[in-house]
């Protein structure tokens, strides 16, 4: 227990200057907000609405939770239409219990409003078979964490209402996370972005198509993929894929106005060139900020500033490789290729970027490729915090679960790594069950330790989703799918000693 301890503190020591000073009002330190709960009548339990839908029409992340349920997750986008908020949660597969996945895996998608209305629409993993859908009256709490401020704003005709476009421009150089409002009342991340000259153009991805009826958002009967990007010219390009299948629904392009917002809670912790040498700050730093569960983005500073996120993070020889899956195939810029697939990156600090590209919705690969690039490392600076620890057979090493809880239901993020520090990863959701947690995991493709450098990970040849679920007690079931089909490759448990961070 004393080594562990000295091992966080040291670890805490060498990214202390990654870190905000929160003793202030920093902007960074804002806790998550439970703002607003309704009752399955879509009536006011206690917060104020008007305040919930301000602050998504102002940029904020939207966590909600789902009363009687203890299930936690973060809205991929959040709407504010007829006077409600409804947000889209995509990240999550089915399961027969709070920790256990069921043998023939669905995606479960829910659309959540404050007029008190969920749906739930199921499709098989790698198939478009339809699993069913249903409506309910269901109550709910909603959280959220304020930090962004608006930088830019333009109108249908890519004429700036506000701001300036160099500011923009330059919190994407600096890494920052980009949040888009589109239309004045639509609202999400955008989960890769670039710009050349004064065109910034950020893709979106995790977005299903809806219908609206009455005061509500609600999915398609015949769902598809509707990937968009959004350009500070105006133009919104739009490609449709429908779920599970080959199956082109469109490809069209139109106009919108959008609001622009920097979350400056980032900053540059380590840079090097296309051979893996340094150019500012040191690997270990970067290395520690992984391994205190802390979120990372990178850079192609050569590439149009191209900037994303990491899904998952892996450790190995000192190295650290980012397996970023949120890409989609692109003409130029701010056009996507009509014939798309999606590709997958795994970025390492040796300079080695391979790509990896597959159809949308089917197991064809179009391509493998590794290049050389010099990257910039980035490292979320709002503080990540370590509130539980356990060994493979569930022996607690530091912290309480009680603690873990007491955040979870207070709208904490959690982000997990292995005992060893190998690989560090978000929850997708979060299950609660009496004393216990289980975090779900859906942003995986398989991987492996690279063939010609064991310092670095690369995706395997036959690609299959990884899904995990992971318990407080050191349990972990893993569900594999074949990319692109609905063919089960394997479905085991086993136990793994984990950290848990939270970020209150």
């Amino acid at each position: 227990m004393e080594k562990l301890v000295l091992v966080l503190f040291f670890a805490q020591m060498i990214i202390g200057t990654l870190c905000v000073d929160c003793s202030n009002e920093n902007q960074c330190c804002k806790p998550w907000q439970l703002i607003y709960e309704v009752n399955s009548n879509g009536a006011r339990v206690s917060g104020n609405k008007q305040a919930l839908l301000g602050a998504i029409l102002a940029g904020s992340r939207i966590k909600v939770s789902f009363i009687g349920s203890s299930y936690y997750a973060e809205a991929d986008g959040a709407f504010v239409y007829g006077g409600h908020a409804h947000a889209e949660l995509l990240q999550s597969v089915s399961k027969s219990s709070w920790k256990n996945f069921r043998g023939d895996a669905y995606w479960w998608w829910t659309m959540l409003s404050t007029n008190g209305k969920m749906q739930n629409i199921r499709y098989n993993v790698g198939s478009n078979v339809n699993r069913g859908s249903n409506t309910r009256n269901h109550g709910s709490k909603w959280f959220i964490k304020t930090a962004p401020s608006p930088v830019y704003s333009n109108d249908k005709a890519g004429k700036a209402t506000s701001g300036d476009i160099q500011a923009l421009k330059d919190a994407v150089k600096s890494g920052n996370e980009i949040r888009a409002i589109t239309n004045g009342y639509y609202s999400f991340d955008t989960q890769n972005i670039a710009y050349s000259g004064n065109k910034v153009v950020g893709q979106f991805l995790d977005h299903v198509s809806k219908k609206k009826s009455g005061n509500t958002i609600s999915y398609q009967d015949k769902a598809y993929w509707w990937f968009t990007m959004i350009s500070t010219t105006g133009k919104r390009d739009m490609s449709r894929w429908a779920v599970g299948s080959q199956d082109d629904r469109g490809h069209t392009s139109d106009t919108v106005s959008t609001q622009w917002f920097k979350d400056g809670c980032w900053e540059q912790v380590y840079s090097h060139d296309s051979d893996g040498k340094a150019l500012k700050g040191a690997l270990k730093d970067l290395v520690a900020a992984v391994q205190s569960g802390k979120r990372i983005r990178f850079q192609f500073t050569k590439s149009a500033h191209y900037t994303a996120e990491a899904d998952n993070l892996s450790v190995r020889n000192g190295h650290v490789t980012a397996q970023a899956l949120k890409h989609v195939s692109k003409a130029s810029l701010e056009t996507f290729q009509d014939n798309a697939y999606w590709y997958w990156l795994m970025v390492s600090t040796t300079g080695t970027v391979r790509q990896t590209m597959y159809n949308v919705g089917e197991h064809v690969k179009r391509d493998d490729s590794k290049f050389k690039y010099g990257v910039t490392w980035f490292v979320e600076t709002r503080p990540w915090k370590l509130a539980y620890a356990h060994k493979s057979n569930g022996r607690p090493t530091f912290g309480s679960k009680a603690n873990l809880l007491n955040a979870i239901k207070n709208g904490a993020s959690v982000r997990i790594t292995h005992e060893n520090g190998d690989y560090a990863f978000p929850a997708s959701n979060l299950a609660l069950s009496g004393s216990e947690v289980a975090a779900q995991n859906v942003n995986h493709v398989s991987m492996q330790t690279a063939t010609d450098n064991s310092s670095e990970m690369q995706i395997q040849s036959k690609a299959y989703w990884w899904f995990t679920i992971v318990t407080t007690r050191g349990e972990r079931d893993m569900s594999r799918w074949k990319v692109g089909v609905h063919k089960s490759v394997g479905r085991n448990q086993n136990r793994v000693g984990l950290k848990w961070f939270v970020q209150e």
